[in-house]
């Protein structure tokens, strides 16, 4: 593939020109140009086409001829990946057909032959792709976790080396090098795109995912805004407990290898950041802006902003610091948010990918709006990052408030809580919480704790909790609790939990949370 790289990066600049003649949508049921199947005219590699039926009206996009033709995965860029106990390895998928976005600044494309997922993106109009396309894991993409563990569909189950991954459906494709169908696209115009996507599950073999994925791309100055929205319509109506969510996850090609963040108290103040390139591993971090970034070694590169999400996790994977697109050595950051991912959700979200230098990702996220820096969680029609260990709750959707069961699922674990998503707050800003509630309850008093810096997990310490007074009769009331001068209420505070003080529950008990704020509701 090395040969055929100058030649393909030829061919995307001369795309990059190009500009939609009409607008054009293609809805469920109906196949974009540059798809395997349905009707349109499809490009084989190496040129020339073949009729597949009636063709649809172009987009004024032409497909990527990649030079080589032939079979297999000969030209097409793709490595394959392919489970070795199959009777013989799957084909590979059709030649990557682009919708590209360009300004002076940025060139940001996405494959209508791999779910619509960005598979290329460049600094500047003439810049090499940093995205990297290894395989159809990696990419810059949403990729959703839920139960079970292992996830068995139609009869097909899944690749051993996933096995504990459960339904984890991806919007590029899965692990046997099958491609996500992309059922519906439209170019707005030259700084946006619209694209819609049945996911794969990934274990597993050409297995189509129970939900819907749709994605909305602009393209300003040097940044691309992507807004997500999964519906979810599965047939096992169980609530599984929160899993990590890749929202969105970003492989880039080995030289970006210098993972830089910031991860101090003092955030929004230019303060240092911190460089963790030397720490390969997959980690989470606190990003206490709200941003990562995988940059070369000219510090230009790659900036992921997702507002008011602190939880990230970065890596590295291999050990060589060169290589192109189709090299497996990558880089990686992803925010990865814990969520109950319900049968029947509508699970949305929104980030930033900003190109540049340190300098210029701040430039942007300083004029973004703030986190919050105190809670403020009024749970009206969504679960505002709350997510249960060991409970669960009534089930999407969510009406004016959260009703979950105040006990443990499995009395075989010693403890069950109600646990908000990471935040961050200064303790002294923070004399008093309010609890909206109402407990069905035997028991007198509920417990608060919370997570700071350099906790590994919530602890049950003097330090750590609150157990404050309730009253059990079904009747909803706010509750006052006061951490004046509370001992280990200082510093920072990254992560809340509600749960039953020890001994207090029962197999009926349950609670309606309405909101839990700095401010008395």
């Amino acid at each position: 593939m090395r040969l055929f790289y100058p030649y393909l990066l030829l061919l995307l600049a001369g795309l990059a020109s190009c500009k939609p003649s009409v607008e054009t949508f293609y809805p469920i049921g109906t196949t974009p140009p540059g798809s395997t199947t349905g009707g349109g005219s499809v490009t084989q590699p190496g040129g020339g086409s073949t009729s597949t039926g009636t063709t649809p009206p172009q987009t004024g996009q032409p497909p990527i001829n990649v030079p080589g033709g032939g079979g297999g995965n000969s030209g097409t860029g793709w490595t394959s990946v392919f489970n070795p106990n199959l009777p013989a390895p799957p084909a590979a998928p059709g030649v990557p057909r682009l919708v590209i976005l360009s300004n002076a600044k940025v060139r940001v494309g996405v494959d209508l032959v791999a779910g619509g997922a960005i598979t290329f993106l460049t600094d500047g109009p003439r810049g090499i792709n940093m995205v990297n396309n290894f395989d159809l894991g990696r990419q810059l993409q949403t990729s959703l976790y839920s139960g079970p563990i292992p996830y068995v569909q139609n009869g097909k189950q899944p690749a051993f080396v996933w096995r504990n991954l459960g339904w984890n459906p991806v919007q590029t494709g899965d692990m046997h090098n099958n491609p996500a169908q992309v059922i519906g696209y439209q170019q707005l115009d030259s700084n946006r795109i619209y694209v819609k996507t049945i996911p794969l599950v990934w274990p597993l073999f050409n297995e189509p995912a129970e939900c819907v994925m749709e994605h909305w791309l602009t393209l300003r100055d040097n940044v691309v805004n992507v807004r997500s929205r999964t519906q979810v319509n599965r047939r096992d109506t169980t609530q599984y407990e929160a899993r990590a969510q890749e929202v969105p996850c970003a492989y880039l090609n080995a030289p970006f290898n210098q993972i830089v963040t910031y991860t101090g108290a003092q955030p929004f103040t230019n303060a240092a950041t911190v460089n963790l390139s030397a720490e390969k591993d997959m980690a989470v971090r606190q990003a206490t802006e709200n941003w990562t970034a995988l940059l070369d070694k000219n510090g230009r590169g790659l900036g992921l902003h997702v507002p008011n999400q602190f939880r990230f996790v970065t890596g590295f994977l291999g050990s060589s610091s060169t290589g192109t697109e189709f090299d497996d050595p990558t880089s990686y950051q992803a925010a990865t948010p814990l969520v109950v991912m319900d049968h029947n959700t509508v699970y949305e979200y929104e980030y930033n990918l900003i190109i540049g230098t340190v300098a210029d990702i701040r430039a942007f996220v300083y004029a973004q709006p703030r986190p919050e820096t105190k809670p403020n969680f009024r749970f009206t029609n969504s679960r505002q990052g709350w997510h249960y260990y060991n409970t669960t709750d009534a089930g999407w959707p969510i009406q004016n408030e959260l009703v979950v069961r105040w006990n443990r699922a499995d009395l075989n674990k010693s403890a069950f809580s109600l646990k908000s998503p990471r935040v961050f707050w200064r303790a002294a800003d923070l004399n008093k919480i309010y609890v909206q509630a109402a407990f069905t309850t035997a028991a007198r008093t509920a417990r608060f704790n919370w997570l700071k810096p350099g906790d590994g997990d919530f602890v049950g310490t003097p330090d750590r909790v609150v157990d404050f007074p309730i009253i059990g009769d079904g009747q909803m009331r706010t509750y006052e609790i006061d951490l004046t001068n509370r001992s280990g209420w200082d510093g920072l505070i990254y992560q809340i939990q509600l749960e039953a003080t020890p001994g207090g529950e029962n197999p009926n008990d349950k609670i309606r949370l309405r909101s839990v704020t700095a401010e008395r509701p």
